[in-house]
């Protein structure tokens, strides 16, 4: 005769203390929400965690997947062994993600109508961000597709204003003169940098005193009270400061200047720079590809912190009062870049960690012929994600199929 099956036992009866130390190794926050399903002693031990329980979470990265009806993201954690947490469901369909905000806010763009939002992933709660842009000419443009943007502070804060890099354009009668009536006349887009508070209903677009052209931004980031726009061509640093008033808004500028031989790229092609602030100081992280043509696969980072100019030549340290300087190694630091959005960790908070740098496809995110194109053109590879760790690449994430509505985006908890 079979000897009787043990009695079952239950979790309640485990110690508090070894629940606990199960939840602390269980890195991945929604790994523990889903733990804390099991019965009401996982609930009471993960409320009861000690403040040196696990660490802050890092962001997830959100890969468009088609679903039934292509609304499914993907959220890969890194936390979690960059494993997919699939019962995720992120954006309407045809939501073309640019950007997020720390506290899961994430941005996204919508063509028809065309429209801008700002959305609060764990709870729901959407902010309606502008869609049409009055230009420094005085022109209303309705044509406005938000490219990257930057928050100073949450977008529930009274004061919380954005700077943005956004294309507009208005029909170029020059550009259909010869077309037929069944060729539209195609849009001459306008690059530009755009400012806004929360709960406006348009953008202003601004730059320094004295700009002839609309400033040519390629990343912005908030740093020590200000915004910090990298420019495209020198890599130069411009900081605006909006100041709010009675009867509308005043913008600051400074322009920080950096000499010209600060780095090299050693012949390698740039396929991105990104601002990210680390131990309060502002970095700038070039990213390189394979390839003399597109489509080209990043190969390595370089990582630059802004410093001040010191040399033997006062004229020229006047020309140009700062430079980037070459960090030799990344020193503990786990750093995750998208265009807005780039933040920097520790990895002495994280066990088992490295310092690397995490990055996603972004190849196609200023590309104005994908964001405003038709169905034909509007293809984001979405397959170009990973770290960079020790000098090496690594394809740590699952790779997806192409998407005809948004690039990746990171996730900020």
């Amino acid at each position: 005769m079979a000897a009787p099956p043990p009695p079952s036992r239950s979790w309640a009866g485990l110690p508090v203390a070894f629940l606990h130390a199960i939840l602390c190794r269980v890195p991945c926050p929604d790994d523990r929400r889903r733990a804390c399903l099991v019965c009401r002693a996982w609930r009471a031990a993960a409320a009861g965690l000690p403040p040196t329980g696990p660490p802050r979470a890092l962001p997830w990265l959100l890969l468009p997947t088609p679903g039934p009806e292509g609304s499914t993201r993907a959220a890969c954690c890194a936390l979690g062994g960059c494993g997919v947490h699939r019962h995720l469901t992120v954006a309407p369909r045809g939501a073309r993600c640019f950007g997020s905000h720390d506290g899961a806010w994430l941005f996204l763009h919508f063509r028809e109508p065309r429209s801008h939002q700002l959305l609060n992933i764990p709870t729901g709660r959407a902010r309606e961000l502008p869609a049409a842009l009055l230009a420094r000419t005085g022109l209303l443009a309705h044509d406005m597709a938000v490219l990257a943007a930057a928050l100073s502070s949450s977008p529930e804060d009274a004061g919380c204003v954005a700077v943005a890099i956004v294309a507009s354009g208005q029909d170029d009668p020059a550009a259909g003169a010869g077309a037929s009536a069944a060729v539209p006349p195609r849009p001459r887009r306008r690059r530009c940098v755009a400012f806004w508070r929360m709960g406006w209903p348009r953008a202003y677009e601004i730059a320094p005193p004295g700009a002839l052209a609309p400033l040519d931004a390629e990343d912005v980031v908030y740093h020590d009270g200000a915004f910090h726009l990298l420019l495209t061509h020198g890599e130069h640093v411009h900081v605006c400061t909006p100041a709010l008033l009675p009867n509308g808004f005043r913008t600051d500028w400074e322009e920080r200047r950096f000499h010209p031989g600060g780095r090299t790229d050693d012949g390698q092609h740039v396929r991105a720079r990104y601002l990210v602030v680390s131990r309060g100081e502002l970095l700038m992280v070039v990213r390189f590809a394979d390839g003399p043509a597109p489509p080209w696969t990043t190969s390595s980072f370089k990582v630059f912190r802004a410093t001040r100019w010191r040399m033997l030549f006062p004229e020229l340290a006047r020309s140009y009062p700062w430079a980037w300087s070459e960090l030799d190694a990344l020193g503990g630091r786990m750093l995750f870049v998208g265009y807005g959005c780039s933040r920097s960790y520790e990895v002495d908070r994280y066990p088992g960690f490295k310092d690397g740098v995490y990055f996603l496809d972004d190849g196609k995110f200023y590309d104005e012929a994908v964001i405003f194109g038709n169905d034909d053109v509007r293809q984001y590879p979405c397959g170009d994600n990973g770290k960079w760790s020790q000098g090496h690449v690594q394809r740590c994430f699952p790779r997806p199929d192409a998407s005809d509505h948004s690039p990746p985006a990171w996730l900020l908890p």
